[in-house]
């Protein structure tokens, strides 16, 4: 894309790094920090007012935005104020980032993405296309949620109550699933495709179906090309994680050296 600096407002509170390229017909709102080498793409919006922008906006304040380093928003994009964002973030086109989001480092949003807010992510979280996430859930690190999937909140729709999923690190939820209001997701489980997940899943097993029901553990599961076993995942797939030409055995020693 070309970067012609048309139509482009920046208000005078917002902090931008160095090297940021910002695309055409894009808003940067009050008070939003913007690291260093990030690209922000064309018709998006960083800092969306909360509503009550709408009701009072002579007293309105818009709260703080934070987009790390390295970030490649793509076009038409809405990331609501109040997020906070970690480095090297990258999204597709036209996802949605409502109000009190926050991400650790190295996550990466799909095109048309919903995430609704209130709602915490870790480190090299991936969100493929077409993502639905309610509001106030959880999840931990290389939580992988791919195309199609649906987080829900509320468990008596209509309600006034919203209790979001928690996934613990290293799930995976396989592509047009569907997880009810406030259920667990243990760690290193596999949610298997188009599988409706109605109760708390334990660590390392593999579910699928509707309702979702327990098959085996993700650990018997054996690959069809190599015969060897290829779950927990991380030993066996590296593209762009932090064990890439290492192996995840000697990254997690490094980090075990470093938290000590």
């Amino acid at each position: 894309m070309k970067f012609t600096n048309t139509n482009i407002y920046i208000s005078g509170t917002a902090v931008i790094g160095n090297n940021v390229k910002i695309g055409d017909n894009t808003v940067i709102y009050d008070n939003v920090v913007i690291g260093d080498n990030s690209i922000i793409a064309d018709n998006c919006v960083i800092g969306e007012p909360l509503y009550t922008y709408y009701s009072d906006p002579e007293s309105y304040q818009n709260p703080k935005t934070i987009i790390g380093e390295n970030a490649l928003v793509r076009s038409f994009t809405i990331i609501y104020a109040s997020c906070e964002i970690g480095d090297n973030f990258s999204t597709g086109h036209r996802a949605t980032i409502r109000e009190y989001t926050k991400m650790g480092n190295n996550c990466s949003i799909g095109t048309n993405t919903d995430i609704q807010g209130y709602t915490t992510f870790g480190n090299y979280c991936r969100l493929h296309s077409q993502v639905f996430v309610a509001q106030h859930s959880q999840f931990g690190n290389f939580v992988f949620l791919y195309p199609n999937v649906i987080i829900t909140d509320d468990p008596h729709p209509p309600s006034n109550i919203s209790k979001g999923v928690i996934a613990h690190d290293y799930a995976q939820i396989g592509a047009g699933t569907l997880v009810l209001s406030g259920i667990t997701l243990g760690e290193g489980c596999l949610i298997g495709a188009q599988s409706l997940v109605n109760k708390d899943v334990e660590p390392y097993a593999l579910v699928a179906g509707n309702p979702a029901k327990f098959i085996k553990d993700v650990r018997e599961i054996r690959s069809k090309i190599t015969g060897e076993a290829h779950y927990p995942w991380m030993y066996n797939f590296e593209r762009n994680m932090p064990w890439a030409g290492m192996g995840y055995e000697e990254w997690l020693k490094q980090q075990n050296k470093l938290n000590q």
